[in-house]
């Protein structure tokens, strides 16, 4: 049987939308950001270095780089949401996420980047705790994905954070085997 190709892209499936748009899912997201980021520092905690420079496929991104990507991409979801929440017509600016790794703060150690998630976190269960829901139906524009409401934003970045975690695991269960 031909693996699935798809499996090691995408460990945690395809992007969903959220099953509802309510304060109680908004509650459950903000607890599954926090629940994630855990996870990420427990599946980082003391690994060697050798682990850390490994990738889940061949010219994927390191263990380190996700764990940067994961922070950077995090915060920005966070800015969107707020400017979204904010600006009327807001028009997302995208980042060029291979160039950000090329920067010098992205050979920080992981723990930098999981101080990061944290801090991101806070302020993601903050918002998505004190906004009342219908503030979510708020539309930004994306330049290359077109129209949204902020509840596909939320649901893009709550799977985002998961889906780079997928990719660390997925390293993780070839190192231990």
């Amino acid at each position: 049987m031909t693996p699935d190709p798809d499996a090691r892209r995408f460990p945690i499936g395809p992007l969903q939308d959220l099953p509802r748009r309510d304060a109680a899912m908004l509650a459950e997201v903000a607890a599954r950001m926090e629940d994630t980021a855990r996870q990420w520092r427990a599946a980082l905690a003391e690994l060697a270095q050798a682990v850390l420079t490994r990738s889940y496929r061949p010219g994927a991104w390191t263990v380190a780089q996700l764990a940067h990507h994961a922070a950077d991409a995090h915060l920005h979801g966070l800015n969107r949401l707020r400017f979204g929440l904010t600006t009327e017509e807001y028009v997302i600016q995208p980042f060029d996420q291979e160039a950000w790794l090329a920067l010098p703060d992205a050979a920080l150690p992981p723990s930098a980047a999981l101080a990061l998630l944290d801090a991101a976190n806070l302020r993601w269960g903050a918002l998505l705790r004190g906004v009342a829901p219908e503030h979510f139906a708020r539309r930004v524009m994306h330049p290359q994905e077109g129209e949204q409401d902020l509840w596909r934003l939320l649901a893009k970045h709550d799977w985002h954070l998961r889906h780079h975690l997928g990719h660390v695991r997925l390293v993780l269960a070839v190192t231990a085997s």
